[in-house]
């Protein structure tokens, strides 16, 4: 059983890129309004809260069903999830420790923006059509896709790729994210799984593609 908590402030940041679309909305959606002045100098008094290196995923696994849909995916069991409906789009969230302890000191210290440095894996499902893409398309945000490739998922064809991300279009600040998506069986709707670089590491043989690899690995449709 998935349990709900409040501890996303919803901001007006919409993004609509796709799979990398859902990741960088839900990174802005963690509280990133700006602090005022007063705020700031709160802020100065309290706890600092960074987010700490990533801990390692525990070596056994639990499993998330998703009823209506019809899925299921393990993650590792010292991982925290939460389920976050936005519309027609729904959101499984899975979070590492550090962003577990980052998040709880932001709320802790009633801080504004604490969730930016969250890197969670992300399980988006949302609706398809028949103009529905796998694979990023570049655009102003979106600046580079590259290490494409074709998976299976699930029994279902998916495609894998590392985008390059930037919400103000600068390669030198951009994101990297690493993404798979695919259709459900029926083929009304797109399934992604995705994972952002913590800062200032690589996502190669990092701990969130571990999980992403674990999500993948153990995806099934289930009824």
């Amino acid at each position: 059983m998935i349990k709900r908590t409040k501890e996303f402030v919803i901001a007006t940041v919409t993004l609509t890129v796709l799979g990398v679309g859902c990741l960088a909305e839900l990174k802005h959606s963690m509280g990133l309004a700006a602090a005022s002045p007063s705020e700031s100098i709160m802020a100065q008094r309290q706890e600092q809260c960074e987010r700490g290196k990533s801990v390692a995923p525990a070596k056994e696994t639990r499993k998330i069903r998703e009823d209506k849909f019809q899925f299921s995916f393990n993650i590792p069991t010292n991982y925290r999830t939460e389920k976050r409906q936005d519309g027609n789009r729904l959101s499984i969230i899975s979070y590492n420790p550090a962003d577990t302890k980052l998040l709880e000191c932001g709320k802790r210290n009633r801080l504004r923006g604490y969730g930016h440095g969250a890197v969670p894996v992300l399980v988006t499902v949302e609706p398809a059509t028949p103009a529905t893409r796998l694979i990023p398309e570049l655009n102003e945000t979106t600046l580079r896709v590259e290490n494409i490739r074709e998976i299976t998922i699930a029994k279902q064809k998916a495609f894998v790729s590392m985008t390059k991300y930037s919400i103000v279009g600068e390669i030198d600040r951009a994101d990297t994210y690493l993404q798979a998506s695919f259709l459900t069986p029926d083929r009304r709707n797109k399934i992604t799984i995705s994972i952002i670089n913590a800062p200032g590491e690589n996502i190669s043989g990092s701990v969130e593609e571990k999980v992403f690899d674990i999500v993948i690995s153990s995806f099934a449709f289930v009824r």
